[in-house]
């Protein structure tokens, strides 16, 4: 077992307040709050049991500042946006073309084309093995 000390109240509050300076840490703990039910605060494996509970349930995003859950929207934002960059860049170097040459759209359709064009050949060279017939 390990010798870490549980947070007592108001320590874990100084917790959040680091937490909250995070908007994708942020973002994950008002997720998991969010979750918790009060049989989890009174739990015997609550890292609450014994303390007062932080907010929790359904409402929890409701006590969190608007410049806070402003910045856990925009941190969600740039992580989409990230991966949608990172796609359209693997899409274009399949299709061969410079990444914003084409859209995402026009990306995809054509590497729909590519697999549909492929499949074909791969039935006419199948049809055209010698006893296939």
């Amino acid at each position: 077992m390990s010798d870490h000390i549980q947070m007592q109240p108001p320590d874990y509050h100084r917790c959040l307040d680091t937490v909250f300076a995070s908007p994708v840490a942020c973002r994950e703990l008002l997720q998991r709050l969010s979750e918790m039910t009060e049989h989890d605060t009174h739990s015997r494996w609550s890292p609450w049991l014994g303390q007062v509970p932080p907010p929790h349930g359904s409402r929890v995003a409701e006590q969190i500042p608007i410049a806070v859950r402003l910045a856990m929207l925009q941190a969600d934002y740039d992580s989409c946006r990230e991966i949608l960059d990172l796609n359209v860049r693997d899409l274009a170097a399949v299709v061969g073309v410079h990444p914003m040459q084409m859209s995402y759209v026009e990306l995809i359709a054509s590497v729909r084309r590519i697999l549909e064009d492929q499949r074909n050949r791969i039935l006419e060279l199948e049809a055209d093995r010698p006893g296939s017939r």
